[in-house]
């Protein structure tokens, strides 16, 4: 594992499921959220279409949805999003930085990979470079190809050092690349 950063004043723009925005209006009518009923949605990442379920990732009226650069949307839960970003002016927010750990694919196993595959469903498939990460995220099954980078959001241990959960997320290269730097 590494530790990254994610990119100093970095600006994006987000805006709030639920409200009547014309970029969630649009979204919706791309197909790239679907409303569901009490106040659910899904939201199709890169990840969620890549693992072609047919689900996007599942969010709540509240949570934040931000566009990747390849125009795909992905959401933030409200409370992680209010507590990582800092509101400008309208739709733009700049992104607390933060240091994060990370693995991919050329950093050896380590306890906390291990753990998400023993606890969490990860599945790494060495046969399958497209969908090698594999995992039950956001209410739905998320895939990324081999190049990809799982993003550790949180990693508790316990007083034996054991780790005892962690929340994360796949995030494709191209995307890491641009949003965080190694420290």
């Amino acid at each position: 594992m590494f530790n990254v950063i994610k990119n100093k004043g970095n600006i994006v723009k987000a805006y709030k499921l639920g409200d009547n925005h014309p970029i969630i209006n649009k979204l919706i009518s791309e197909k790239k959220i679907k409303c569901l009923e009490n106040g659910k949605y899904e939201v199709f990442s890169q990840e969620a279409l890549n693992a072609g379920s047919g689900h996007g990732q599942v969010a709540y009226a509240g949570d934040y949805v931000k566009i990747d650069s390849s125009g795909a949307p992905y959401p933030n839960d409200n409370e992680y999003f209010v507590k990582n970003h800092k509101h400008i002016e309208g739709d733009e927010y700049e992104q607390i930085p933060k240091k994060l750990k990370v693995w991919d694919v050329n950093e050896p196993m380590c306890d906390e990979v291990q753990f998400l595959i023993d606890k969490k469903g990860l599945v790494l498939d060495k046969s399958n470079p497209e969908q090698y990460y594999t995992a039950p995220l956001w209410g739905t099954i998320e895939s990324a190809n081999i190049d990809a980078v799982l993003v550790f959001y949180s990693i508790s241990y316990g007083t034996d050092g054991k780790v005892e959960d962690a929340e994360f997320n796949l995030v494709k290269r191209e995307e890491f690349e641009k949003t965080y730097s190694r420290c």
